[in-house]
This record gives structure tokens, C-alpha cells and sequence, in this order.
């Protein structure tokens, strides 16, 4: 969603230069003419019956494709999934963006994407933004700042590197490790446009494949932010649509010799969002917003795509987040005071505390994060110790399905190393609301967005033909779960 920040710039370069979206669209038909118990049947030939199916095995499982090469209404070809090996055959991992893991899970309950094992839940990193999310899930180092505009903490300035990775196509570390991700100043013509985007990286997806030399591929697909972000859940049911007959094509083509996972960096709200301007209640508090902190008084703000997540630079985070917090359209502030990671609420404060990597989660004055169930069910079972320190995995566990899924680690890391130059004071913003340039609106009215600490801003899903994935897990762990040992290639720097 940072990527909404380039939205302005694409249209100065339109307006001078012209765009266009690629012309590359899949050749597989928009659906099926059947789906039923029996599986999946497609007219590729448009021959006014089904020639392509993929069906259902005994044991009920959508495993067999089956072929009828003269269209005689007879299948005289069949191929089965399940006899293909892992390191036999190619690994085509879709990356997807902004998809929510109940939505997903209702889909494929509902008979879609069948022939992949049952979706599984990812929580990604804190904020939960894209940039972030992926840099981590492919082991890429740490990025500068967590948006594009950040404060640098050694120069005193605010650094801006969207121009160089507009006009002069600059990736970010974790994108040189992708085999197809869209420029940057084509994200922001996605975002205006989505549709056609989302038609163009489907075939962008099949052809990555096809000419990729190596045996495992990623592929980006920033369309499906973007269809979301404009349409909400009609978007996300176009996506689906678009990633399933994405499959069908790859899967016929090759005749099922072909493993295909699918992932996405985190979830979205499906809640159309107003515009909340951080600099009121900074105002309001005696703070001066500019661009730089000269003294104690001056704060800055990081703001950009219309998103949950926000961040202000300032000398006193604690007075910031108190004056953030009392807003109702702010859900929490978070900041660092020593050692202790402190979450504010309206309702008051709680700390966070880490040693020998493990967390332990405090009530100050209010149980902010709403934990007491946890932090008993923790206790009880005897994963919690008498200091109230638990291991990432309880925490993990126990929080899965809470309002703030593994809360604790991830605000933590937030605070330490997730981003080079970290900002003093990181704040959620409540679904129905959003934070970022009032520019974008002007040309994109969010019918939903992400980034904040919650489960529907958070949890996403991973489902995958390789039989790996075996529960939930965390977003950093992913890669290695569907591809063990694999270490992405690193594409040169532009």
C-alpha cells in the first residue's frame, strides 16, 4: 500500500507522457461450463462441450486431469497431481497482496481452488504492510524505512526515494529476489485502474513461468491490492476467479506436472475508510508538525498510502501517544520507554518486556490488548513462567484467533530491527478510518485497506500442492515451509 504514494507522480508522468496497460491476457476460458461433484469442466476450444476436466478421485480429492483431444465427448488423456514428486517438477509460488484469510477460507469451503490442500492462516510481521511483510518472508535484509518517505535518524531528513524507484525503476531488496513484481510506476497505474492490471499479470504470471530457468519462481501480484483497495469484496471475488483459472491454465499446459502455492502479505479490512488527519490532535497538544525536530516541540509525521498504520518522529513519544491516543478514530499508539515496548490506549497503558527471547505482556493501568483470557489459558497450561514470560510459539498458539493475533512478538520486533531508521511512536488506526496523503483521495476511495495490528488487517493465508504445510505459522517462517532450503536468487540492482 505504499505504493498508493506514487499515485500523483503517475499522473504528471500521464498527462506529459501516456500509459498504457500491457496487452498480455490469459487464453483460458473465464470459467468453467461445470463445476459439480463429479470436478471441474472446461470448453478450451470452444466447441460447445467440456474437453478439460479436472476430477475427483476416490478419495474425493480434485486430482485428475483429464483430456479429450478429439472434443468426441470422451476423455482419452489423464494425468494425476498426486503422482508428481515435489523436486521433480517445477514450484510456482503467487505471491498475492491484501488477502484476508476468512474470505479465502470461505472461498475455498465454498469449492474454490479444491485441488490445493486447505488454506492455512499466516500472521505477518507488525505494521502490516507489504514492504515489510515480504522482506521478511524472503529473507531479504531489513529496508530503510517502513514507507518510502522516511525520517533519517543520521541525516536529520526526511529521505525520499520514490522518485528513484518510480522513474528509474529502483527495487527495494526484497523484490530483487522475485522473478516478476510490476515497477513501481506501474503499481500506481494499477491502483487506478485495476482490472485490466489484474487480466495483464495473469498471463504476466504464465509467461514468468514459462521463461523462468529455474525451478522454483515467484510472482508478484500487485493487482490484487489494488483490485481490493477499489472494489472491496467484489475485488477479492475477481481475484479468486483470476488466480483459479491462472492454475487451470498452468496446470493444463503442463498436464499437472507442475507443484503451484499461493500466499499473500496480510489481510484487508473490507471497510470503506475516511481520512483521519494525525496532525489535529498533535496540534491540539502544543506539538508543531513540519519536516524537521529542532526541539522537543517538533514532531514529524510518516504517513502515505491511505492505510491503518502511521508513525510520528518526535523527542517525546510518550506525550505523542498520549495525545494520538485519546482520538477515537485511534485504536493505539505504541512506543519505546527503556527497555519496555509501552501500548496506549484510551483506556490507559500496558508494557511489553522481552529477555532470552521470550515476551511477557503487562497491564499497567488497563489491559489494552484484552489478553486476561490469554494470559490465563497460558498460565494454566504452564507455558506462561511466574514472571509472566512465555515463548513465542505459546504466544503464537494462544492468540491465533484473538482481536490481536501474536501481539506481543510483533510489536516487539516492530520496535527492534524490523526497519534501519524505527519510529518513535507507531500508531493503529480503527478500521473505518485511515491515515495518509488526503491527495489520493482525490483519485482512489478506499473500499478497503490494512496495515494495523488487528486480525482482519493481519491474517492471511497460504495454501499450497506440495502436502508442507501442516497449520498456521508466521509470515517469516512461510518460505521455508513450502520450499525447504530453498534461498531465493538475488537479481542485480538497478
Amino acid at each position: 500500500m505504499n505504493r498508493i504514494g506514487v499515485i500523483a507522480i503517475c499522473i504528471w508522468a500521464m498527462l506529459i507522457g501516456g500509459c498504457a496497460v500491457p496487452s498480455a491476457r490469459l487464453n483460458f476460458p473465464a470459467g468453467p461450463v461445470e463445476r459439480s461433484q463429479r470436478g471441474i469442466f472446461y470448453d478450451t476450444e470452444a466447441r460447445g462441450r467440456a474437453d478439460f476436466a479436472l476430477l475427483r478421485d476416490d478419495r474425493g480429492k480434485l486430482d485428475v486431469l483429464a483430456y479429450d483431444d478429439a472434443g468426441a465427448g470422451k476423455f482419452n488423456r489423464e494425468y494425476r497431481l498426486s503422482e508428481y514428486a515435489n523436486e521433480d517438477v517445477p514450484h510456482l509460488i503467487l505471491l498475492l497482496d491484501s488477502i484476508p484469510y476468512q474470505k479465502l477460507l470461505d472461498a475455498y469451503q465454498a469449492g474454490r481452488l479444491g485441488w490445493f490442500d486447505p488454506p492455512q492462516k499466516v500472521i505477518p510481521p507488525y505494521p502490516s504492510m507489504t514492504e515489510l511483510i515480504f522482506t521478511k518472508m524472503l529473507h531479504a535484509p531489513p529496508l530503510p524505512g517502513m514507507i518510502d518517505q522516511f525520517y533519517n535518524n543520521e541525516t536529520l531528513l526526511i529521505q525520499n526515494d520514490l522518485f528513484a524507484r518510480v522513474f528509474h525503476d529502483r527495487r527495494e531488496s526484497w523484490e530483487r529476489r522475485v522473478h516478476y513484481s510490476a515497477s513501481m510506476y506501474a503499481s500506481g497505474e494499477a491502483y487506478m485502474n485495476p482490472r485490466p492490471w489484474l487480466a495483464a499479470e495473469l498471463e504476466i504470471a504464465k509467461q514468468t513461468l514459462d521463461k523462468s530457468p529455474d525451478r522454483v519462481t515467484l510472482v508478484y501480484f500487485t493487482s490484487a491490492s489494488a483490485m481490493l483497495s477499489r472494489y472491496g469484496e467484489q475485488g477479492l471475488n475477481e481475484v479468486i476467479d483470476g488466480v483459479e483459472r491462472l492454475c487451470m491454465r498452468v496446470l493444463y499446459d503442463r498436464q499437472g506436472a507442475v507443484k503451484i502455492s499461493i500466499c499473500a502479505d496480510h489481510g484487508h479490512n473490507l471497510m470503506p475508510s475516511k481520512n483521519v488527519d494525525l496532525a489535529e490532535p498533535l496540534k491540539a497538544a502544543g506539538f508543531r508538525v513540519g519536516r524537521v525536530m529542532k526541539d522537543p516541540n517538533d514532531v514529524i509525521l510518516e504517513i502515505n498510502g491511505l492505510v491503518t498504520y502511521a508513525a510520528v518522529r518526535t523527542q517525546r513519544p510518550a506525550a505523542v501517544a498520549s495525545a494520538l491516543a485519546t482520538d477515537p478514530r485511534i485504536d493505539l499508539a505504541t512506543y519505546m520507554d527503556g527497555s519496555r515496548v509501552i501500548v496506549r490506549s484510551a483506556r490507559g497503558l500496558a508494557a511489553i518486556e522481552s529477555t532470552n527471547h521470550r515476551v511477557r505482556y503487562i497491564p499497567i493501568d488497563a489491559d489494552v490488548l484484552n489478553y486476561g483470557p490469554v494470559i490465563s489459558e497460558l498460565k494454566a497450561s504452564g507455558k506462561m513462567d511466574s514472571n509472566g514470560y512465555a515463548a513465542d510459539d505459546a504466544w503464537f498458539a494462544a492468540t491465533l484467533s484473538h482481536e490481536y493475533p501474536d501481539a506481543p512478538r510483533r510489536l516487539w520486533d516492530a520496535f527492534h530491527g524490523t526497519v534501519v531508521h524505527t519510529p518513535e511512536v507507531m500508531v493503529v488506526i480503527r478500521d473505518g478510518y485511515c491515515a495518509g496523503n488526503p491527495f489520493f483521495e482525490n483519485y482512489i476511495h478506499m473500499a478497503s485497506t490494512h496495515g494495523g495490528l488487528n486480525q482482519v488487517n493481519s491474517a492471511t493465508f497460504v495454501m499450497t500442492m506440495t502436502g508442507r504445510v501442516k497449520g498456521p505459522m508466521k509470515s517469516k517462517d512461510l518460505l521455508n515451509v513450502i520450499e525447504p532450503g530453498y534461498d531465493p536468487i538475488v537479481r542485480p540492482l538497478k
